[in-house]
């Protein structure tokens, strides 16, 4: 490996490469990492930094170069306890340390740690709680149990795990700012449409703080206090920022704070929000609309006025667009355009309200000063049938139909709750005598088939409308990783601080993944899930083999991981390699965790 310099003088990138012989025999040279501007890099000194990173690639090299044939004393001896047998190391986070350099945060957090006394430390665990959220995810204790099992991380003490959680609360906003210029400048990212949605998280305890309390949990877990979260991500499925709120803040209300943010973060002057129906309020659409930006989120037919019912479900007003199936002649497709307006009403600001009393006075008007607006939103309601989704929608209630019908039967009504299927209850005042409402399951299907959502643009045509919005399944997946496959629920801290921290960790693991499945997309590779990714970390190991000091690691990785490396263009393992040798390919040194776990024996 050597250190190579490209483009013109005084703008030239600093490059790794290293020369290898093709298939063929021929002798080719490669790009291994692009490190960036000298100008930036060197500072004040480029020629001091370019010295010192060519020693480093110097020694790096010769260590490569260590010979190819090892040598081990293994031992017969007979195996009583767990610790007589051979040990493992996961080594899979190789590739988290490849992107932990790649998007800079090392950089990053060693100048938002450098005041602290511990500073190394505090960097050593972040580092370590990072690799833990993206491979097995587990409280902190857990955590720091687990340490001496991840090849080149340090015995971290637990109350530093516990301050890197207060760290991270301390430079959220700044990681946040951090990310998004990387992501500016290494996708595709655009601001001109985000997505937004909010989700809650519980917390297996009654005890309410200042951001936990009581609320309505989406999970069902109404026993326990929740805190709320609203995340943004871009049309890439990266997230953009999050916003944590009190447990029992509505959906609704968490919208405004997230759009001043967006703009006093980024200075955007118009963005486009995409949303699902839980945002759909006339005050948030008046809201956005009021401060230059503009909306793209589902609309409900079901709760619509009966004249736009019927604009909607009968020829009133026809469609504009209609695709009939060739065999059958049956409409498969059709959509439509409707106007309509929003109004919400508004609270008048103090200065507002003086601006009215002074022109009442003026006018000699009696009677008390108004204090709210009507404001108003000229929208356009994009309305579309499709007979496949008519037969899903149909099916979708068929099978609730036939759950309620059982729990009906097994007298378990009593015990439910009116959501999901149970809209189609009927029972007494007593909740006896409980059946199945058939007017209103004739009442929703006459909207099977049908889908609308409601914009202020009017620059878009209903195709390029449904195209923006469905990037919206990108953010419910999001939530579903960071639930499901980061596991940031149920939350184990309990101070503020704390909270924060562990919820701008799990951004930072989700940016992470999102960032690898956007760079697999862009080679054209396969798209990994979220759940792959982690097993291909925390499933890719090195066993420990040989005795005394001369230890060797014997390579045991996935598919998967040689599938992120290779694109990541990480130096391949071998299968058994020394301590020193896997440093020089990964730059994690396994040597104090060889000491930790077989010592000398």
């Amino acid at each position: 490996m050597y250190v190579a310099l490209s483009g013109p003088k005084g703008h030239e990138s600093v490059t790794i490469r290293e020369d290898y012989t093709n298939v063929d025999g021929k002798k080719k040279t490669r790009i291994l990492e692009t490190l960036g501007p000298l100008r930036k890099l060197g500072g004040d000194n480029p020629e001091a930094y370019l010295k010192a990173l060519k020693e480093e690639m110097k020694e790096k090299t010769k260590l490569l170069k260590e010979e190819k044939m090892l040598s081990v004393t293994l031992s017969t001896k007979e195996v009583k306890k767990a610790e007589d047998g051979y040990h493992k190391l996961i080594i899979g986070h190789a590739i988290i340390f490849k992107l932990w350099k790649m998007m800079k945060l090392d950089s990053f957090f060693c100048k938002a740690f450098e005041e602290r006394k511990n500073a190394n430390r505090l960097l050593d665990g972040l580092f370590y709680l990072l690799i833990r959220r993206l491979s097995a995810p587990s409280s902190i204790r857990a955590s720091h149990i687990a340490c001496a099992g991840y090849a080149g991380i340090p015995d971290v003490p637990i109350d530093i795990l516990y301050s890197v959680l207060e760290r991270l609360d301390q430079c959220k906003d700044e990681l946040i700012m951090h990310l998004d210029k990387f992501f500016r400048q290494s996708t595709s990212r655009l601001l001109d449409h985000v997505c937004y949605d909010v989700t809650n998280y519980y917390f297996e305890s009654t005890k309410e703080g200042t951001l936990l309390t009581f609320g309505y949990s989406k999970e069902h877990r109404n026993n326990e206090v929740i805190i709320v979260m609203g995340l943004l991500i871009d049309s890439n499925g990266i997230p953009i920022s999050f916003q944590l709120f009190r447990g029992d803040t509505m959906d609704q209300n968490t919208l405004s704070d997230v759009v001043v943010d967006l703009k006093e973060r980024y200075g955007i002057e118009e963005i486009t929000v995409v949303a699902d129906r839980g945002m759909n309020s006339n005050k948030n659409l008046t809201m956005l609309s009021d401060k230059g930006h503009h909306f793209v989120i589902s609309y409900t037919l079901k709760k619509s006025k009966d004249e736009f019912k019927k604009l909607c479900l009968d020829d009133e007003q026809p469609w504009e667009v209609e695709q009939y199936d060739k065999e059958t002649g049956e409409l498969s497709y059709a959509s439509k355009v409707l106007d309509t307006n929003c109004e919400a009403k508004i609270l008048l600001s103090d200065e507002e309200i003086e601006n009215i009393k002074s022109q009442r006075k003026a006018e000699k008007k009696k009677g008390a000063c108004p204090k709210y607006r009507i404001a108003k939103v000229p929208a356009k309601v994009h309305v579309t049938y499709s007979l496949k989704r008519k037969h899903k929608d149909a099916n979708d209630r068929q099978r609730a139909l036939d759950k309620l019908q059982k729990r009906i039967d097994a007298g378990q009504v009593k015990a439910s709750l009116r959501y999901g299927c149970n809209q189609y209850l009927k029972f007494d005042v007593d909740c006896k005598n409980a059946s199945i409402d058939k007017t209103k399951v004739l009442e929703a299907a006459k909207y099977d088939g049908y889908y609308a959502v409601i914009t202020d643009r009017s620059d878009l045509s209903t195709e390029e409308v449904m195209k923006i919005y469905r990037e919206q399944w990108k953010i419910e997946e999001s939530f579903r990783i960071l639930k499901t496959d980061l596991e940031a629920r149920p939350v184990f801290v309990w101070t503020d601080s704390r909270i924060r921290g562990h919820f701008t960790l799990c951004y930072l693991a989700l940016s992470v993944i999102r960032y690898i499945q956007y760079f697999m997309f862009s080679k054209g590779e396969e798209v990994l899930s979220a759940s792959r990714i982690m097993e291909a970390i925390n499933n890719s190991e090195a066993i420990i083999i040989g005795e005394e000091d001369k230890h060797v690691l014997g390579s045991c990785v996935t598919d998967d991981y040689l599938k992120i490396a290779s694109m990541l263009m990480m130096p391949p393992l071998q299968k058994n390699m020394s301590p020193v040798r896997f440093k020089a390919l990964t730059g994690l040194d396994p040597r104090p965790n060889l000491k930790k776990l077989v010592g000398k024996n």
